[in-house]
């Protein structure tokens, strides 16, 4: 279902002086879809964010944690958030966080999926609470963040622009650890690139790139629509009765 593989864990592993942050970074994330792939449909939850799936060592040696040590079986128990708050991040685009755990804890970053689903509070019990201080946000048009639905300056580069706000928003200097779903892990492996400095661990589950032979899959007839027709036919209904009403208010 995931994996995490860090750059500051275990032996505090410093990358060979011929790699650059950046390519030691790209390095560390294309394992991580790989490792993320490999473990889809395998196990319903892999648990414990601190404890790694893969370790990264001196020498780039890679030891893989026996995996029956990652398994859970519930998510951690999540109580009232610690704060919840707004940031302007456009002149259009306000996003609502809420933070949860430890409140000296160690900083950890969740991505939803979607594009458009939201968060949900009991994301935080991916984490462990006596020990991250947890980051959930709804991203652009989506759940609480305002203007809801909208897709005006809605795009992948805005997004990771967000995310990078929102770290300095809360004074945090290095996010010790970011997860990402399905799109999330698409948008978390965007901030990644684009921040490798910032970003000292990825957790990816239900790995999906938006290639388009994925989205395709996830919303056309051929995919998901072949294996749960009913549902996917009052999908495809509901998008063209909103396509057809956007269609005339613009007439």
């Amino acid at each position: 279902l995931g994996a995490a593989l860090s750059r500051r864990r275990a032996e505090h592993f410093t990358p060979p002086h011929h790699h650059t942050n950046s390519t030691y970074m790209a390095r560390i994330t294309i394992l991580a879809v790989l490792a993320g792939c490999s473990l889809v449909g395998s196990f319903s939850l892999i648990g414990c964010p601190h404890t790694l799936a893969v370790r990264a060592t001196r020498g780039r040696r890679l030891r893989p944690t026996p995996l029956r040590a990652l398994v859970m079986r519930q998510l951690y128990p999540v109580g009232a958030p610690l704060t919840t708050g707004n940031l302007a991040v456009s002149s259009v685009h306000t996003l609502y966080y809420e933070l949860h755990g430890k409140a000296d804890g160690v900083p950890a970053l969740f991505l939803h999926g979607g594009p458009g689903a939201g968060c949900a509070r009991r994301h935080a019990g991916f984490f462990d609470p006596t020990h991250y201080r947890v980051v959930l946000f709804d991203q652009r048009g989506c759940g609480k963040s305002t203007p809801r639905g909208s897709l005006e300056g809605n795009d992948t580069p805005s997004l990771v622009a967000d995310c990078e706000a929102l770290r300095r928003h809360l004074g945090i200097e290095t996010w010790d650890l970011v997860l990402g779903g399905s799109w999330g892990v698409t948008l978390a492996l965007a901030y990644a690139a684009r921040h490798p400095t910032k970003v000292s661990a990825l957790v990816l589950r239900a790995v999906c790139l938006m290639r388009t032979k994925e989205v395709l899959w996830l919303f056309g007839d051929r995919g998901i629509g072949r294996l749960i027709p009913d549902g996917f036919h009052a999908y495809s209904s509901a998008c063209d009765t909103e396509r057809t009403q956007q269609q005339q208010q613009q007439q």
